[in-house]
């Protein structure tokens, strides 16, 4: 009789556990691209400081 009502359970752990491990990739999957993003920030960021110094030192138009 018990193991009737546990055959329904299951079926819905696993559908908890699917959902909550979508969640966490998603989440994962966000702060992963944040941190990318910093970092090309970064990365232009000391682009322009560079491209505007040779501009500078150089004569040219900005």
């Amino acid at each position: 009789m018990m193991l009737g009502g546990f055959g329904l359970f299951t079926p819905l752990l696993i559908v908890i556990a699917f959902w909550i491990f979508v969640i966490y990739m998603v989440i994962t999957a966000v702060k992963l691209m944040r941190e990318r993003n910093q970092y090309l920030k970064e990365i232009r960021d000391e682009l322009r400081k560079n491209n505007h110094g040779n501009n500078a030192s150089s004569g040219d138009p900005q």
